[in-house]
């Protein structure tokens, strides 16, 4: 499960972030603690933390674009 931050969700709709980012955060979870990390799956930024147990996103964009 990830969960997502209400930023994060209207990015992925505003900027039409494919699905893989969610999967990306989940992937990337053992790697996550309280603090956010940017970290970059195929041609997406993603910035996540763990909050919890839970992996949570912060904010997503692809990679050719500004944040």
């Amino acid at each position: 499960m990830v969960a997502l931050t209400m930023h994060a969700a209207n990015r992925i709709l505003e900027r039409e972030i494919p699905y893989e980012a969610v999967e990306a955060c989940r992937l990337a979870a053992p790697i996550l603690n309280e603090n956010p990390l940017r970290f970059r799956y195929k041609d997406l930024v993603i910035v996540a933390y763990k909050a919890g147990s839970i992996p949570r996103m912060i904010s997503v964009w692809k990679a050719g674009e500004a944040a």
